[in-house]
Parts: C-alpha cells; structure tokens; sequence
C-alpha cells in the first residue's frame, strides 16, 4: 500500500519521517535514505499489528486525495 509521507529536518540532526493517514507511524534517521528505510519497516509492522488486531486500514486512496488539498 502506498500513502503519503512527510519528511522533515531534527533541530538536532537527522530527520522524521512519518505516514500521517497511520497515526503514531514514524520514523527516525541520520540521512533521507536511512529514514525512508526506517519507514518502510515500521509501515509494514504498523499494519501488520493493525490487521492482527482487526483494524480497517485507512485507504491510500483517501489519503492522497487529503494530502493533494494540503499541497494545493
């Protein structure tokens, strides 16, 4: 599933990386590569624990239209 992700610089370095439409889903890293990598693993355990646990999933496809209002 693909939604969209904010990225943004730590005042102490590294930066935050985090899926807004999966609350608590975040990331940290010292480079852009290392938090996407980050990311990706804890998108996946994030949706692995909601499924476990009979969560629906937010749709990707409502989250980028959210996301496209924010940008505009």
């Amino acid at each position: 599933m693909q939604y969209p992700i904010l990225i943004y610089p730590c005042p102490e370095g590294g930066f935050v990386a985090e899926v807004p439409a999966l609350k608590g889903c975040l990331a940290q890293g010292e480079t852009v590569e290392e938090v996407f990598q980050e990311l990706e693993i804890v998108t996946r355990l994030w949706i692995e624990s909601a499924q476990r646990n009979g969560q629906t999933l937010p749709s990707p496809e409502l989250a980028i239209a959210q996301a496209q209002q924010l940008s505009a």
